[in-house]
Order: C-alpha cells, then sequence, then structure tokens
C-alpha cells in the first residue's frame, strides 16, 4: 500500500511555496504582497451569473443544477469554465483570465495574440488542444478555449490516493517527453509544468494501463506574462510557479527544453513521493537549495525508487541546463528506467525469459550460417535442373548500390529487405527468405535463370537504389527465371520520405503481376509502414545490415555496441519501432552471452524482448 501524502506545502491560488507564520500555519508570502499593494488585475474577478456576462465570443459558460456557474478549477493564471462552443455545439474548457488589456496598448494586445497563435498551432495527441484564444473588449479580459477533458490532475490524483507505482509514474514521464519533443520541434516552452497542469485520463480498466496525459496552459505563462507589466510577475521578472520551476527561471534567462525537463524531474518527484525536493522553502531558499544541488535522496528511497531512475533525477535536476538530458536521451533513459522495472517483477521477466530464447533463435538461424561461412538449406542443396517449380514463386535478389557515397550501400539493402518482407505477407506467393538470396549480392553479371534453378523459384526480382541528399531512384525489373524474359519494370524517382510507399507499390504491382490473390488484410499490412521516421529506419537499416553481413561476428563486443548504438538512436526516434526493439533485444542478448553478465544487460535485454512479442514473427523478414 502507498503512503498517504503528506501536505503539499504550495499555495492553491498562485501554486507558489507557502511559508510558516509564527503561529505555525502556513501563508502564502506572493498573495500577501499582492493582496497589500493592490494589484486587483492579477486576480480573476468573479464573472456575474448572466446572459450577457456568461458569453464570450461564440463560447457560452455553462450552469449547473443549483444555477451556479459550472467552475472547474481556478488558479493563479484565471478561473476555468465548462463552457459550449455555440456554432460547433462542443464542449469545451474556457479559461477566463483578467489582465487589464483594455487599458493596454495596441502592441501589447498584438504580442499576446502573436503568441497565443504559436501556442495554439501546437497539435499532438499528450497537449490538450487549444481553439481560440481571445480578448474580450469590453472588459478587457483575455479567454482561451480548450479540448474539455474529463478526468483529474495529477495533483488531484496523488492528494486523493497517495503516490503513484514507479511504472506509472515514469509511464506519465514518457507520455509528457513525447510531448516536450513536438514542442521543442517548434521552439516552444511551456514554462510552468507542474502537477496541476497534467491532466489524467483513466483507461476503461486501470488493469490495462497507466493513464493517459493531457498537457495544459501549454505555452501560457509566456503568453499572459511576457507582455504585460512587471506587477504580474511574482518576483523580479520570474515566470512559472516556485516549487517546480527551473533555476533559470529564476535569473529570468533565455529558456529551451531543458527547463521544461527539469520542471518534469520535480513533477516526477512528486508523483512518487507526494512532497517536492525543496518542499516547504521560501522563493529565495529554493534558490539557494538549488545552487547546492543536493537533493533529498532518502525520500526515493523510502518510495522504493530504482536506482536508475535515481540516477536519472540527479541529472534532470542538475542546476546548469547543459548538464541535463535532451528529450531523445531522456526518451531513451526512461525507457531504459521501464526495463529496470520491469526486471524485477518476477512472472514478467520468466515471460520475457523465454521471449529471449524465441528470438535468440530466430536470429542465429540468419546470423549462423553467415557468420560461420555455412549456408542455408536453400542455397546448399541444389535443386535438379528443369524440375517444375512453383508459378507464384519469387527471389527478391540485392539491390545495387548506385549512390556515390558507398557507404549508401546498407540503405539499397534496406529497400530489397522491406520489398522482400511486404512480398512474405501474401500468402499466395512462394516467398525465398533473405538469408538464401544475400549469397547473390556481387557486381559480376548474374546468371538468372541458374539463380531460379538453385532456388527453385519462377520469377526473381532486381533492382537499383540511388540516393542523392532529400531524392531517391529506385529502379526494379520483374524477369521471369526460366524464359529470363522481363516482365515488368517501373523508375521511382522521389522525395526520400516517400520510400515507404515506393516499397509498397513495388510490392502491390508484383503481386499484381505475378496473378497473386491479395487479401484486405495482406494490402493493408503490405501499406503500412514500418516506422513513420525515415531517420529511424535509416540507422535500424544500418544496424541490420551490420549483422547480417558475414563480416559481422556476433561475439565481437565492438561489432555489438556498434549495432546498439544504432538501434537505440532509431527506437529514440520513434518508440513505436517493433523491429527495432526486436533487434535490439538480440543485441542486448548477444552482449550478455557473450561479454556482460550482469542483471542490468539482461533486464534491458528482457525488456526489449517483451516489447517485440506481438510481432515477433515480423521481426526478421
Amino acid at each position: 500500500m502507498q503512503p498517504t501524502p503528506e501536505q503539499i506545502s504550495t499555495c492553491p491560488t498562485c501554486g507558489g511555496a507557502l511559508e510558516k507564520t509564527h503561529g505555525s500555519g502556513l501563508c502564502c508570502p506572493v498573495c500577501l504582497l499582492r493582496a497589500g499593494i493592490g494589484v486587483e488585475d492579477l486576480i480573476p474577478e468573479a464573472l456575474e451569473n448572466s446572459a450577457t456576462s456568461r458569453r464570450f465570443g461564440v463560447y457560452e459558460i455553462e450552469c449547473r443544477e443549483d444555477g451556479s456557474l459550472y467552475e472547474l478549477g481556478h488558479g493563479g493564471m484565471g478561473v476555468t469554465y465548462r463552457a459550449i462552443d455555440t456554432t460547433l455545439q462542443r464542449k469545451v474548457a474556457l479559461k477566463i483570465i483578467r489582465v487589464g488589456v483594455a487599458t493596454r496598448s495596441t502592441e501589447v494586445r498584438e504580442r499576446f495574440l502573436r503568441e497565443a497563435r504559436a501556442a495554439a498551432a501546437l497539435r499532438h495527441e499528450h497537449i490538450a488542444t487549444v481553439f481560440q484564444f481571445g480578448i474580450s473588449e469590453e472588459t478587457g479580459q483575455f479567454f482561451y478555449a480548450m479540448e474539455l477533458i474529463e478526468g483529474d490532475t495529477l495533483e488531484e490524483r496523488v492528494r486523493r490516493t497517495g503516490p503513484l507505482s514507479v511504472r506509472t509514474a515514469i509511464n506519465i514521464a514518457q507520455q509528457v517527453t513525447s510531448a516536450l519533443a513536438a514542442a521543442e520541434k517548434r521552439t516552444l516552452v511551456h514554462r510552468d509544468l507542474k502537477p496541476s497542469n497534467l491532466m489524467l485520463v483513466s483507461p476503461d480498466d486501470e488493469e490495462q494501463g497507466a493513464p493517459t496525459v493531457k498537457i495544459i496552459d501549454f505555452g501560457l505563462a509566456k503568453v499572459l506574462n511576457a507582455p504585460v507589466d512587471p506587477m504580474h510577475l511574482t518576483h523580479d521578472g520570474f515566470v512559472g510557479t516556485p516549487a517546480f520551476a527551473s533555476p533559470e527561471q529564476f535569473e529570468n534567462s533565455a529558456l529551451d527544453v531543458r527547463s521544461d525537463i527539469y520542471s518534469l524531474g520535480i513533477t516526477l518527484w512528486f508523483a512518487l513521493t507526494g512532497k517536492t525536493p525543496f518542499d516547504g522553502h521560501g522563493f529565495e531558499e529554493i534558490r539557494r537549495a538549488q545552487q547546492s544541488d543536493v537533493l533529498p535522496i532518502e525520500q526515493l528511497k523510502a518510495a522504493r525508487v530504482p536506482s536508475r531512475l535515481k540516477s536519472l533525477f540527479k541529472s534532470m535536476l542538475a542546476f546548469e541546463p547543459a548538464a541535463r538530458p535532451g528529450t531523445q536521451e531522456l526518451t531513451a533513459e526512461l525507457r531504459r528506467c521501464t526495463a529496470e522495472v520491469r526486471g524485477e517483477r518476477r512472472v514478467r521477466a520468466g515471460l520475457a525469459a523465454a521471449a529471449i530464447l524465441v528470438l535468440a533463435a530466430a536470429a542465429l538461424s540468419i546470423l549462423w550460417p553467415l557468420s560461420t561461412g555455412h549456408r542455408s538449406a536453400a542455397v546448399t542443396k541444389k535443386p535438379p535442373l528443369n524440375v517444375m517449380v512453383p508459378e507464384k514463386s519469387i527471389a527478391v535478389l540485392p539491390f545495387e548500390n548506385r549512390s556515390e557515397e558507398k557507404q549508401n550501400a546498407y540503405f539499397a539493402d534496406g529497400v530489397q529487405g522491406e520489398i522482400l518482407t511486404d512480398l512474405a505477407k501474401v500468402a499466395d506467393l512462394k516467398v525465398i527468405s533473405r538469408t538464401s538470396v544475400m549469397q547473390y549480392r556481387s557486381d559480376a553479371q548474374r546468371n538468372v535463370r541458374q539463380i531460379g534453378q538453385e532456388l527453385g523459384v519462377g520469377h526473381v526480382v532486381e533492382g537499383s537504389v540511388q540516393r542523392s541528399g532529400n531524392r531517391v531512384r529506385v529502379n526494379v525489373q520483374l524477369v521471369d527465371a526460366r524464359t529470363d524474359r522481363q516482365l515488368w519494370a517501373q523508375t521511382y524517382d522521389r522525395d526520400l520520405a516517400d520510400v515507404f510507399a515506393i516499397q509498397s507499390e513495388i510490392a502491390k504491382a508484383i503481386a499484381t503481376e505475378l496473378g497473386a490473390k491479395l487479401l484486405p488484410n495482406e494490402e493493408s499490412e503490405i501499406l503500412r509502414p514500418p516506422t513513420n521516421d525515415v531517420a529511424a529506419f535509416d540507422l535500424y537499416t544500418q544496424a541490420r545490415n551490420l549483422y547480417l553481413t558475414p563480416s559481422f561476428n556476433v561475439g565481437s563486443k565492438p561489432n555489438a555496441l556498434e549495432a546498439l548504438d544504432l538501434l537505440n538512436q532509431s527506437v529514440a526516434r520513434d518508440p513505436s519501432f517493433i523491429r527495432a526493439y526486436c533487434l535490439l533485444a538480440f543485441v542486448h542478448d548477444a552482449l550478455y552471452f557473450f561479454h556482460d553478465h550482469t542483471p542490468a544487460r539482461l533486464t534491458l535485454a528482457e525488456a526489449e524482448s517483451l516489447l517485440g512479442i506481438p510481432r515477433l514473427r515480423r521481426c526478421f523478414g
């Protein structure tokens, strides 16, 4: 059972740190200061419950059964209501902020709208969609409408049920990291990432997995604070919530994604412990504690946080931004933390060990013949000449690399391999394995008839690939191996990003030419790319080409580490790339078997193989 969280010493109004009074109570010095100097513009006034006051553009605030306005929450920036878009008839969350815009200059308004548009343009599955920003000309109030999310905030969840399990907390951090990576591409920074800005939507059955995360108020801190008077800022230009802010926010320095990564580190700490690392300290004390770079690790020990995650906290909460991980590195490290947690689960470890055996057997069936100089049965045992072969049988021979950079040979192999994999998905075709055709990689003139007889197929596919910058040119031809007659040929000259579409089109054209019956599910599988990230595929292809070549020694640690580095980069770019996970599991297993006999290495192999179990049969097409 998780322990009940201690009281969180943060102000419910502005989110700042609370401090003890002489009477042993708690108060917020920021809010007291605001009240003392009369900064009424900073606090949203209660709306009148009238048809006119409830309207903000096309949005109308809903009322509860007792006639009161349907308030969802409130904080230092404003009050959020449940409302309806009267034009599209959809429910929204409408935040009303009072900052006195009506009295401000046109330049300030334009800057607000410019920053608001940048924040609203961000679209991601883990970021609440912003539909509209606006300014009420009558009252000078900012308002914005966003996606209505039915659920708790992370802060509410922890207060109600206690700290989260390590596995759930890491899963939440992974979702947030993917959103931060998307924002980084648009040079957007949240600036106020904290538990109350993370909405959690629980699955129908909580045993099915962790809740889905939606980040709210993305970019709003900059939109609402940067253009307005210094009086709105909590302390000498500070923007954010002190308990969750990065050191550079206290200095009012330029921010990038590493500021949000620092705030995510504190948020993750809160999710696991119910506390913040510097909980209960005042504004200046938080700054000094950050500069000391000393974390209360005993809190993590009490929460039974694994060692790898403890180390990750130290890097995420480093005082210097350059010492913190970037989004790609953080994604990879969180994945390794997940592996460590899974490794501690006995039942899953057993399943993973079984998966490793199956995966290793599948991979070694390819590696063993190549690394020892043996040939597969299909190659060594040649069928007699003039034997009848199936009409719908085919071998996809290695493609020629015509790129100026000879190191791009791996890319030509990748295109050939994907076409072979797509054709193998058609049950009406007999397709020779990659292992058997790789012996025909040669610059010498091929004897197509002889190859067809040796492989026992009626047709072969030949091709070439030329890659130059962001362009790719693929030439391909289908040949009847019995007559040496060309049946079909085509040239594709397109953007590199279209390489997956090219491969699918070639596979479909060949299947049609051979008269193969293509079932709807087979067609959809062919059209589905292995990944949506060409760079991730590039890295994976290099690693696969490395271990499929005869020169690759599975027992060589430098070879394995080179493949491991390529695959880690691949899955960091696309965490859903199943084939890369499968190969990554094998490489970890090879390292464990031959070199690194540590539990940590075995845990990594187990975790990667678990991710590959559902599509194991498609990993080595």
